[in-house]
């Protein structure tokens, strides 16, 4: 699937990966969607000794990144390629430290400081421009914060859900059922809202303005 110039430049991208990463799949035998998934993950993984793949069978089609052998609470219930290809690279890498994406120090302490647990839901089409904005900023506060959950699903591949949740436009992120919003949205946008919702932990807070102060 991927062209050899795209994983020669995955290979170097990935080259100074340190932590070892799992793709936990889980699809169903007779998912129409099933090769194409499979041969993405396998390609990604064949450009990095320390990404391995994992096959499950399952009812429907997603997979999760596990990091040494732990889960790291991201899930992609799509193929991630088109736009999203990028979220996927960015979620390995800010996994292992070498992301680019986070916000500054401060910003990272607000994330922390959210009252968990969170588990957020983003509908996505995989032809839309604004949906990895927000996937990539999602996943970002999943990484800081381990008691926040992220779930990128592509609604062509999950319709009933999308008819059920009577959804109009892309993304739409929904935070333990909730609507939370809707169309393009900045990591302050998400985070202002999240903690509108959940509130922070007043302590855990205190001490990391305290740590970055330092």
């Amino acid at each position: 699937m991927l062209e050899p110039a795209l994983k020669e430049q995955l290979k170097g991208i990935f080259a100074g990966l340190e932590a070892d990463f799992t793709f936990d799949i889980s699809v169903s035998a007779s998912h129409e969607s099933r090769a194409e998934l499979l041969e993405l993950l396998s390609d990604v993984a064949e450009c990095s000794d320390h990404i391995t793949c994992m096959v499950n069978e399952g009812s429907g089609l997603k997979f999760t990144i596990g990091k040494n052998g732990k889960p790291t609470g991201i899930t992609f219930r799509a193929i991630p390629n088109g736009h999203e290809f990028t979220s996927l690279l960015l979620a390995i890498l800010n996994l292992d430290g070498k992301g680019k994406n986070f916000p500054d120090e401060a910003v990272c302490n607000r994330v922390k400081a959210l009252k968990g647990p969170i588990h957020l839901v983003t509908y996505v089409s995989l032809t839309c421009t604004n949906c990895p904005d927000v996937v990539q900023a999602l996943n970002a506060m999943t990484t800081l914060n381990p008691s926040i959950t992220h779930e990128m699903v592509d609604g062509a591949l999950y319709q009933d859900e999308v008819d059920a949740l009577k959804i109009q436009g892309v993304p739409s992120v929904f935070a333990d059922g909730k609507l939370l919003h809707v169309g393009r949205g900045e990591f302050g946008e998400l985070l202002a809202k999240l903690e509108a919702q959940y509130g922070i932990d007043e302590t855990k807070a205190e001490t990391e303005v305290k740590e970055y102060d330092v």
